[in-house]
């Protein structure tokens, strides 16, 4: 008798501990259900109006950078809803259910709007996308590779340097030398950035034949308005003048920047020979063949009023340019490779996400009709549901297609 009241005891303890951690699992993944869901709602919002990139702002562009990610989520968080609400006569795991369903239903339209953009211009444009690529995401930001590493000048005491990233013996692309170049300058706001960041660009570039050189510059503060675009007309001229060492062909350089290393790249080609946007260093003037500018402004003035993180914007360019436009027109002027587009400036691609939160369309659009009515061979991508660094997930859609159109054009101009 007294045996028996013990193994009821015990077995009823058993039941009130599994009970227990029943309660703490549903509540468990109620919480955190209902918190990832908050997040993803936060992100929507800022995915649908692309502002405030220094603070919540930048999960809009996080979720523009994986989309196909997203759409696991949303299968996943559907799938443990469906198992939470078949029981839903135990009313403990309708919350559960609940918070699930949430995600899913957030995430879905986070996903399928850029991913089914994407393939929409994949399509238009004849570019083929990996979506099985596309699910593996590829964020490599890289940095400075001392193995390649070389100084390319000294300004006022301080060493330059360049990464030289050469084709390799084994790479599939052509093996006639002397090679084409391209110039890579970092993004970064004109305040940060590294050389060699996004080094996918450069092995990619070195599989396409292309002998890559990944400048550093000088950055600000303190006020640098010539000295950074001054930098990279030095490292061209570098490049130029070692053009047999490297064994490449000093009449097929070309250059590429991202962001802020976009515009000066622009602004460097555009104003070759200008006596006022000079080198830095003693160096000679060198003949680009094209400008690959992936996000970068071409209109400074307009970039400083016009952009949904001003902020950041304009903390940057005052910390680059002295002050605001109305401070310094000149500069504004002077720094803006808009204003000096001609029937010779050089062939010019730009990639541009329609949701850039610091960039707008705009700058594109500008540009593009400046370089149509000078008769410039270009070319202007703008890129659906896409944000600032959109090549940062390397495998991403976007990527994909910005690689795609890069290759085309420099297969074209190079």
């Amino acid at each position: 008798m007294n045996f028996a009241i013990l193994q009821t005891g015990y077995y009823s303890n058993d039941m009130n501990s599994s009970s227990h951690m029943q309660r703490a699992l549903q509540w468990t993944l109620t919480v955190l259900g209902f918190l990832f869901a908050s997040v993803l709602a936060i992100a929507l919002f800022y995915m649908i109006r692309p502002v405030d990139f220094e603070s919540l702002g930048v999960l809009g562009l996080y979720a523009f950078l994986i989309p196909s990610q997203l759409l696991m989520i949303c299968a996943l968080a559907a799938l443990v809803a469906a198992i939470c609400l078949r029981q839903v006569w135990r009313k403990q795991w309708r919350w559960p259910g609940i918070a699930f369903a949430s995600i899913a239903l957030i995430a879905l339209p986070m996903s399928l709007w850029p991913m089914l953009s994407l393939y929409a211009m994949a399509r238009q444009h004849d570019v083929q996308l990996s979506l099985v690529d596309s699910l593996i995401p590829s964020i490599t930001l890289g940095g400075i590779q001392q193995d390649k590493s070389v100084r390319y000048a000294t300004v006022d005491g301080q060493d330059l340097m360049l990464d030289v990233w050469p084709v390799s013996a084994t790479t599939n692309a052509t093996t006639r030398t002397p090679r084409p170049a391209i110039i890579r300058l970092h993004g970064g706001g004109w305040i940060a950035g590294t050389r060699s960041e996004f080094p996918e660009w450069n092995t990619w570039l070195n599989e396409l034949g292309f002998v890559v050189f990944d400048v550093e510059y000088r950055l600000a503060p303190p006020v640098r308005w010539l000295d950074e675009v001054g930098d990279v007309k030095c490292a061209l001229g570098w490049v130029a003048s070692h053009a047999a060492q490297y064994r490449i062909d000093s009449n097929r350089i070309s250059i590429m920047g991202n962001s802020a290393g976009g515009h000066l790249a622009m602004l460097a080609a555009y104003t070759m020979g200008d006596p006022i946007v000079s080198s830095s260093c003693d160096a000679v003037r060198v003949k680009i063949n094209a400008v690959v500018n992936i996000y970068g402004p071409s209109d400074l003035p307009l970039g400083y009023h016009q952009s949904g993180s001003l902020h950041y914007v304009q903390h940057a360019m005052d910390a680059f340019i002295g002050g605001s436009p109305e401070a310094y027109a000149d500069r504004y002027r002077i720094l803006s490779p808009i204003t000096y587009v001609n029937r010779k400036t050089p062939p010019t691609i730009t990639l541009l996400g329609t949701n850039d939160r610091i960039v707008t369309t705009e700058q594109a659009q500008r540009l593009d009709r400046a370089l149509t009515a000078a008769g410039v061979a270009h070319e202007m991508v703008l890129l659906p549901a896409s944000d600032h660094g959109f090549d940062a997930n390397w495998n991403g859609l976007s990527a994909q297609i910005a690689r795609a159109k890069v290759k085309a054009f420099l297969r074209r101009y190079d």
